[in-house]
């Protein structure tokens, strides 16, 4: 199907919910999986049908660089690399997630924003103004409703094996991982986005530094193979979080170059 179709199946599936306001959808799927591209959609779909909707996103929340810095010193040399499970600041998600369910005519609150191309947090001013309690959350990030159950404490890879032969940081990953549980049963739905394979991963993922670079001024990566080695990181987590969500999430789909999603099971309207 074309996103158009998707979203249409989408927005029926939200607009059937009898529930509380905000109704949070957790958005799960790899760098270029389509996740911006599809919020986009579904709130512009979501609007026209006289609702509000707001996308939440997971990169916002990582942790600033002086904090990895920090684990870098204390627990291992790669949690200096944001990506994983244990680089996200999860109190803070949990708190704006909890203060955007109260939203009041004469309260506030500004999200937080992160830049990849800077790699760190960006001054609070900069963060979006929300002054009224949405009908429809989107929650989208690279992990969402990610478990610990969904990689092994010991390397998987030639590359895990080379940084990280005795899975300390891989360890203290899973372990962190338990830590966004609450967040995730937050969400009322969950939908799984990926690629057929985790070297589109890479590409996307290099396609979106270029975008970066030219909307920021700023490279964080100077070629494809310094991409591949960033998300060497986090390739464990993204091939078991396929495998898990894939049978777990209430919608997953594959996604294709052209932009055509594929269900991956048959979709529900319950």
């Amino acid at each position: 199907m074309k996103l158009d179709d998707l979203v249409a199946d989408l927005c029926r599936f939200l607009l059937a919910r009898d529930a509380a306001s905000p109704f949070i959808l957790g958005i799960s799927g790899g760098q270029g999986a389509g996740k911006t591209t599809l919020c986009q959609a579904l709130v512009k779909a979501l609007q026209k049908q006289g609702k509000t909707a707001l996308t939440v996103s997971l990169d916002d929340f990582y942790l600033p660089k002086a904090a990895r810095q920090h684990l870098a010193e204390t627990v291992h040399p790669l949690c200096a690399t944001r990506g994983v499970p244990g680089t996200h600041d999860v109190g803070l998600l949990t708190q704006v997630l909890r203060a955007l369910k109260t939203l009041s005519a004469d309260t506030s609150l500004r999200l937080p924003r992160f830049s990849k191309s800077h790699d760190d947090t960006l001054p609070d001013d900069d963060g979006t103004l929300v002054s009224t309690c949405p009908d429809f959350i989107l929650l989208e990030g690279w992990c969402v409703g990610s478990r610990a159950e969904c990689i092994k404490p010991s390397p998987q890879n030639g590359w895990e094996e080379t940084h990280d032969p005795h899975a300390v940081w891989k360890k203290w990953s899973q372990a962190s991982a338990r830590a966004y549980q609450p967040v995730w049963d937050m969400c009322q739905a969950t939908l799984l986005l990926r690629q057929n394979n985790f070297e589109e991963v890479i590409d996307s993922r290099w396609h979106q530094e270029k975008g970066n670079a030219h909307e920021s001024g700023v490279w964080q990566f100077a070629d494809r193979g310094e991409v591949a080695a960033f998300c060497a990181h986090y390739e464990s987590w993204t091939l078991g979080i396929w495998d898990d969500l894939t049978a777990r999430a209430d919608f997953a789909f594959r996604r294709n170059a052209d932009y055509e999603y594929f269900p991956l099971r048959a979709m529900s309207n319950s």
